[in-house]
């Protein structure tokens, strides 16, 4: 601890507010990321500032941190770190982590994150950048496993989405042969038997927006909404969540588990087991979400799709060869995928226990590097 001081943020980096830009703006053909308070939202043909870049989110997702290794453009709605004073950047990452942007908001309706209220905080400070470098090390191997997987996890589901297309299942025209999606999906079904205690409930916003997998999750005592278990897909049926493309395949629970969900997700439950990843593709294809879309009722801002609209979705009659050779596909890559994002999970809860006790100098590298050894 001797190498450690206490100190305030101020001095140790400058924080600059971002710049606006609309998404008008933006060059569409531009390879520079638009960074916001919520991370990468975009891409653009200029750079605001050179990476590697620490960013915070200033206003909507307050607080969240952001490294980003290239080039870049912070967005108005975060502050960004101009000059981090010789210290080292991945560390001021994973440092920043620590602030609770909560406590010194000074926003009303709109939350906004003020750079001199930063400034002002408190921190404990390694003065040796090899200590530094040694702590963002040690957290950026975990980060690094935990990126690897979710480039695996993004690279099959592209390669079942284009496995999808070239199924043809999707591409009915009104000429041929077809079928109503209900004969291959169940929607909404039953749950088998009652269930009681606490049980995994998955809430709306535990609903990826793009990844295929459902990482997160919580309990609550097992009560009215939208029952489902592994292989099952739940496709957000309320606007905006449907127009944003929010559908998560479902492979996180234990064996013959249910779980309960939001009532605003419609369930499908594939008749054929190898073909349960088959609803996600089909809810990610443009002909399917124009179909969706144009079916939802109600009010402005409150409209809602029905499952016995989508139980009459035609699609295209596919060979029974073409659908197994598919869903055998499907099945062996997710198992793959289930095993990685699990694996990634764990390894998100080892690095934020040790997040705060490196930062707090109460374990050193040393100490940590086991841990790390052992989990990776």
């Amino acid at each position: 601890m001797s190498e450690w001081r206490v100190t305030t943020w101020g001095s140790v980096v400058e924080l600059q507010r971002g710049f606006d830009i609309t998404k008008s703006e933006q060059s569409l053909a531009g390879e520079v990321p638009v960074v916001s308070s919520g991370g990468v939202s975009s891409y653009h043909d200029k750079s605001m500032a050179e990476g590697p870049g620490v960013i915070i989110g200033r206003k909507g997702t307050l607080g969240r941190v952001h490294f980003i290794e290239s080039d870049y453009w912070p967005h108005d709605t975060t502050l960004w770190v101009k000059s981090f004073k010789d210290n080292d950047p991945k560390f001021v990452y994973y440092s920043l982590q620590q602030l609770n942007a909560d406590h010194f908001n000074v926003g009303s309706a709109s939350p906004t994150l003020n750079r001199n209220h930063v400034y002002a905080i408190p921190v404990l400070w390694p003065e040796n950048i090899g200590v530094q470098r040694a702590i963002a090390g040690v957290l950026g191997a975990l980060d690094d496993k935990i990126a690897a997987n979710e480039r695996l996890s993004s690279g099959v589901q592209k390669l079942l989405q284009e496995h999808f297309v070239a199924l043809g299942l999707d591409g009915f025209s009104g000429q041929g042969s077809s079928v109503m999606i209900q004969e291959l999906f169940e929607m909404n079904p039953r749950a088998s038997r009652k269930i009681v205690g606490q049980v995994p409930y998955l809430e709306m916003k535990n609903l990826p927006d793009s990844a295929m997998t459902v990482n997160s999750w919580s309990t609550r005592e097992a009560k009215g909404g939208a029952r489902f278990v592994n292989g099952d897909v739940l496709l957000a049926r309320i606007t905006p969540c449907l127009e944003n493309g929010k559908v998560g395949y479902v492979d996180f629970l234990d064996h013959e588990e249910i779980g309960i969900g939001s009532t605003e997700f419609i369930v499908f439950r594939a008749k054929d087991p190898l073909l349960s990843a088959v609803p996600f593709f089909l809810s990610k294809s443009e002909r399917f979400r124009d179909f969706a879309i144009r079916h939802m009722q109600g009010t402005s801002g409150r409209q809602r799709l029905a499952a016995a609209d989508v139980a009459e979705y035609q699609l295209a009659k596919v060979d029974d060869e073409s659908l197994k050779r598919f869903g055998e596909l499907s099945t062996t890559l997710l198992e793959r995928v289930k095993t990685a994002v699990s694996e990634s999970r764990s390894l998100s809860h080892t690095r934020d226990e040790l997040l705060p006790l490196l930062m707090s100098g109460k374990i050193t590298v040393k100490d940590a590097e086991k841990v790390v050894s052992d989990a990776v």
